[in-house]
């Protein structure tokens, strides 16, 4: 074997390498800079009141996220109404948090009966228009003085579906949004 075969074998793994190198860098800080301006939106605290035989519940969210969230709804299995709000901003000068109120009478279905998969959903859009939904579940806990189920929300585990974009649409994205500003 001649030697500038070798040679040329070892500046071309060189050269791949730190192709490679610089080319997964460039990916890691496209994405970097993409989860930087997308919405991440909350439940952060929850309060009851019982009043009778009226459970009203009180979840406060706000965005943790570093880009607006769009047209927010809240949602709730075996509750017949929805809470809904056009933007929450990231935390900074604009932030506030938002507070629903839901009210679970003894006819709501997720109180007089029990479900088999009870969820409190948080659905909202970033930007471009990608959907995110956020669940929390659901448990109904019997009420031993009244014939009525209390809720249990269990906010440390929600199950968060963002979308799932490859390298070259969030650059896309990216580049768009550069234009805009």
């Amino acid at each position: 074997m001649d030697w500038s075969l070798w040679i040329g074998l070892g500046l071309f793994s060189l050269a791949t390498g730190v192709a490679s190198y610089y080319l997964y860098a460039l990916v890691v800080r496209t994405r970097k800079e993409f989860r930087a301006l997308q919405p991440d939106v909350r439940i952060t605290n929850l309060s009851a009141m019982n009043s009778g035989n009226v459970l009203t519940l009180f979840p406060e969210f706000e965005n943790v996220g570093g880009g607006v969230a769009h047209n927010c709804q809240l949602h709730m299995g075996g509750w017949d109404g929805n809470f809904a709000v056009k933007k929450v901003y990231p935390r900074g000068a604009r932030i506030q948090k938002q507070r629903a109120s839901i009210v679970l009478g003894p006819e709501a279905p997720i109180r007089a009966q029990p479900i088999s998969n009870g969820y409190l959903r948080l659905r909202y859009l970033d930007r471009w228009g990608h959907k995110y939904d956020c669940w929390y579940q659901v448990t109904q806990i019997k009420n031993m003085a009244l014939p009525l189920y209390n809720i249990q929300i269990d906010l440390d585990h929600p199950e968060v579906n963002t979308p799932i974009l490859s390298f070259w649409e969030i650059r896309k994205l990216l580049r768009a949004a550069d234009h805009e500003d």
